[in-house]
């Protein structure tokens, strides 16, 4: 059973995890069909530590699971958006917002297909652990629809595996921005970061 589908089926078994992010020691509430049950992923983790955000930043966590990305950055932006696809995701990404005590930021979590239920602002950053074994018209899809709902200037940034096809997707990205950086390679991992330049 995939992550990536609206109701997991996998019986629910909550796991608590503690870890330090851009210096901030915050706690998840994780469970079994939701994406990196038990730990934070190691690619998501490679992509907060690396991540530029501005504190006027109206940023979307896409395919956010239990939350990892908007919440380690929720004190540091305007605005958060986290959206995921998975019921079970949704109810732990707000029950995480209250454990890391942030209800004062503008946070908000939405269940959404891929843009879906999104569209009703601009973002300045699409910041995005995709999920991989969705297929390649999937990840095609998070590029070309992100960069509609991107503010002019607007970044997406994406970490994939090396070996699971981040020389392609850089490709990808090109074509459709214009331009793509590779912020690190790292245990495997690239982040990769595309600008909406007219």
């Amino acid at each position: 059973m995939h992550y990536f589908s609206e109701k997991p089926i996998a019986k629910s078994d909550i796991k608590i995890v503690e870890d330090i992010l851009r210096g901030k020691r915050l706690k998840f509430k994780t469970d079994s069909g939701v994406f990196s049950y038990g730990k934070v992923d190691k690619g998501t983790k490679i992509l907060v530590e690396n991540v530029i955000v501005d504190k006027d930043d109206d940023i979307l966590d896409l395919g956010c699971g239990y939350g990892v990305i908007g919440i380690a950055l929720a004190d540091e932006v305007k605005s958060v958006t986290m959206a995921d696809i998975n019921r079970r995701a949704i109810k732990l990404a707000k029950e995480n917002i209250k454990l890391n005590n942030l209800e004062g930021c503008d946070i908000r979590v939405v269940y959404s297909d891929l843009y879906e239920n999104v569209r009703d602002r601009e973002y300045d950053k699409i910041i995005t652990n995709p999920p991989i074994r969705a297929g390649k018209e999937v990840l095609h899809r998070i590029i070309k629809e992100g960069k509609d709902i991107l503010k002019d200037n607007g970044e997406i940034w994406v970490v994939i595996q090396t070996k699971q096809g981040a020389k392609s997707l850089a490709k990808y990205m090109e074509e459709v921005f214009g331009n793509v950086d590779t912020i690190t390679i790292k245990g495997g991992y690239r982040v990769l970061r595309s600008k909406k330049i007219d």
